[in-house]
């Protein structure tokens, strides 16, 4: 009720708390008067709530990937979320905001497979249209860029249909070809877990295209496949190392804290050594502080570690801890697939690459063999076993052209 009347009156100065507070209701159920309330905030939106765009991207992220299938139960959910898409990008309230809106498409792209593919034409369209337009921030480029892959990898055959019927102002020629020049021209600017896995993910799908099925513009690329992988294997490398980084760190805290806890429990009858702790306790907070304004060394994992975007905590499916999709994997079996199915794709593929991507490449797949024994040594330590795996790459595999 005070969410409805905030909005029914357009009381703007509390409307970031109560989107703070949709987004709390919604966080792990979301009841038929909370759908209500998305109806809502769309109306808010149109009035004047375009401005509070980014304040609400979490709870329509959370009306998208809670409950999934209420959300798509009903045709205007997404229309909806097109429909103010559509309108942050077409308006003049900042690129962040727009980066939030093609995020948002790329969530529903990923959290739907096989049940939007009437509106991938739509999103691709959007996202496509924009990048035709000035882009001043890498961000809104590879957000743009990534709302296209994300269809990619959704249903490949289905985006390179969608491409050749969608007619965009200004763009001559073939727009595949045109995605693919700007794909590979910002390959570098995609950071983070979740934009280097799909973007490995949608290029594994390129790769996989077989002969029959291979537009010539994707042949046209090949010798720049290799190259963009590597580069995005070596990311997602130092990617993951920040992570558990970051977890092992976390961890720490947690016993950090529960031992100062303990201390503060045994000195709780000491007012003085009480005090005394707290001066202690103030003074390590303005140390941190004050390192995290002037010390570059706390910053080590910043372009690879999981804060540099905020757009990463928006997760979807392949982004779950127990995700069956391992970009290494699929990598591999698709590369070991096309050496034997299509070695004229395969050679074309691989013969650009230097000696010294021919050791990433082993490094790579040694990786994949890493990764899944560990994924399967968890699965049965899980279930209270253990497991031992050879991690070494398979001898009868060619790294060679």
């Amino acid at each position: 009720n005070v969410i409805g009347i905030i909005m029914q009156k357009e009381i703007m100065d509390f409307y970031e708390e109560m989107l703070s507070l949709v987004y709390s209701l919604t966080s792990s159920h979301v009841s038929v008067h909370l759908w209500q309330v998305f109806q809502m905030m769309y109306t808010m939106f149109q009035k004047d709530g375009i401005d509070y765009f980014t304040e609400m991207m979490p709870a329509l992220h959370n009306y998208i990937t809670v409950d999934t299938p209420a959300f798509l139960a009903n045709p205007e959910h997404v229309q909806i979320i097109y429909n103010m898409c559509k309108t942050v990008m077409s308006a003049d309230i900042g690129e962040d905001a727009e980066c939030h809106a093609a995020k948002l498409l790329e969530v529903i792209i990923l959290q739907c497979p096989g049940q939007v593919d009437h509106v991938i034409p739509s999103f691709v369209e959007l996202a496509l249209q924009r990048l035709t337009r000035e882009v001043l921030t890498s961000e809104l480029r590879t957000m743009c860029l990534q709302v296209v892959i994300a269809a990619l990898y959704y249903n490949l055959p289905f985006l390179m249909d969608t491409l050749t019927k969608i007619q965009i102002p200004n763009v001559n020629g073939s727009l595949l070809a045109q995605f693919l020049k700007s794909w590979f021209h910002d390959i570098d600017c995609f950071v983070g877990l979740h934009d280097r896995k799909i973007t490995v993910l949608g290029l594994c799908s390129l790769v996989n295209l077989i002969s029959n099925n291979r537009p010539s513009e994707v042949s046209e690329v090949a010798s720049q496949i290799m190259p963009a992988l590597l580069l995005l294997f070596s990311g997602l490398k130092r990617a993951y190392a920040a992570k558990a980084k970051e977890e092992e760190d976390s961890s720490d805290e947690e016993d950090e804290e529960e031992e100062e806890g303990k201390d503060e429990n045994e000195l709780a009858s000491d007012e003085d050594e009480v005090d005394e702790d707290g001066a202690q306790y103030i003074e390590k907070l303005e140390k941190s502080l004050n390192n995290n304004e002037d010390d570059d060394s706390d910053n080590e994992y910043s372009d690879d570690g999981m804060e540099e975007t905020a757009l990463e905590s928006y997760q979807t499916p392949l982004d779950e801890d127990n995700c069956p999709v391992d970009e290494y994997q699929v990598f591999k079996n698709v590369l070991q697939s096309i050496q034997t199915a299509d070695p004229v794709w395969y050679q074309a593929i691989m013969t650009p690459i230097t000696p010294e991507q021919t050791k990433e490449l082993e490094d790579v797949f040694k990786l994949a063999e890493q990764r899944k024994a560990a994924a399967e040594s968890k699965q049965i330590e899980d279930a209270g076993g253990y497991i031992f795996q050879n991690t070494s790459v398979p001898q009868n595999f060619n790294f060679g052209p």
